[in-house]
């Protein structure tokens, strides 16, 4: 169902694509399709479709492309800066409409929820409507870390870590999913300051995969690869163990990057409980460290 679904979704897209650079009415296939991956809860292929046909639109079309549901998809990703962005342009277009009204109120209340707004999930926990007053005496003691937050993150840190010519070189990586690289990369970099192990190990691991997948469909043009005699799948649906396994097949990266990359990847296993628990063991500071230099030395390599 969802290869069928995938499938009908691309051709859609294409004919969607097609019409943009031909110049003829677009807005009727697209909306459809957009109503079609929310009814679906596809809130990630929603995103994708806007970025690719983003891609082709001229200043006109632009502002076509926005609609509530890549309003709701925005949200539901938790990618709140977007969604202020296209809920601002729909406002724009039509400042009445009531479905744009309503998302907004519920990108409002994201600030307050733990639970993102309008699932169907989140209306069945009690937290999701939980008063947020809670008595000073009540009030357990906060991590140190936290206290000294604005310490922690000071200009001296940031540029230690490379933070900020690494966001430079971030912003050359492909439209489509710069977005989501530079979002990731700055809470790792926020999770590693913290010592937030856990999720700067789990952070890293994803941002390898995005960086390597990237990297093997430009290097060798294709969208779908062969790993270990298996049958060829979506470069973009592999592991990290995969794509590093591509990249030392193919020769697309150094024996050092590769070397650093498998560190990463037996710091990021550590974030399953039945691991740590069995070997007793988890992320430790300088295994972390090591996930952020993967990161980063693999991007040099990458973009």
């Amino acid at each position: 169902m969802k290869r069928l679904l995938k499938n009908r979704v691309k051709e859609e897209t294409d004919d969607i694509k097609r019409r943009m650079l031909t110049g003829l009415p677009f807005e009727r296939p697209l909306y459809a399709l957009y109503e079609q991956l929310r009814t679906s809860g596809k809130h990630a292929w929603t995103v994708q479709t806007y970025r690719l046909l983003l891609l082709y639109a001229n200043a006109g079309q632009k502002k076509a492309l926005f609609h509530p549901a890549l309003l709701q998809a925005f949200m539901a990703l938790g990618q709140l800066r977007q969604a202020r962005a296209v809920a601002r342009q729909l406002l724009s277009k039509n400042p009445a409409d009531p479905e744009t009204r309503k998302l907004l109120r519920g990108l409002s209340a994201r600030a307050e929820n733990a639970l993102p707004p309008y699932t169907p999930l989140a209306a069945l926990s009690p937290y999701a409507a939980q008063e947020k007053g809670l008595s000073r005496s009540l009030r357990p003691p906060l991590a140190a870390k936290w206290k000294k937050a604005p310490e922690i993150f000071s200009d001296e840190n940031l540029q230690k870590l490379g933070y900020f010519e690494k966001r430079k070189q971030l912003a050359r990586a492909p439209r489509s999913c710069r977005a989501a690289l530079e979002e990731t990369f700055d809470e790792l970099t926020a999770s590693y300051l913290l010592g937030s192990y856990r999720a700067a190990a789990a952070l890293a691991g994803a941002m390898l995969e995005t960086l390597l997948a990237l990297h093997i469909k430009k290097t060798l043009k294709i969208q779908k690869i062969s790993v270990s005699g298996r049958a060829a799948q979506n470069i973009f649906d592999l592991n990290l163990h995969d794509l590093a396994a591509c990249c030392a097949a193919y020769n697309l990266l150094t024996p050092h990057t590769l070397k650093l990359i498998g560190a990463a990847r037996g710091q990021r296993n550590f974030i399953h409980p039945g691991k740590a628990l069995l070997e007793q063991a988890g992320p430790t500071p300088a295994g972390v460290r090591v996930c952020l230099l993967a990161v980063l030395e693999t991007a040099d390599e990458v973009l």
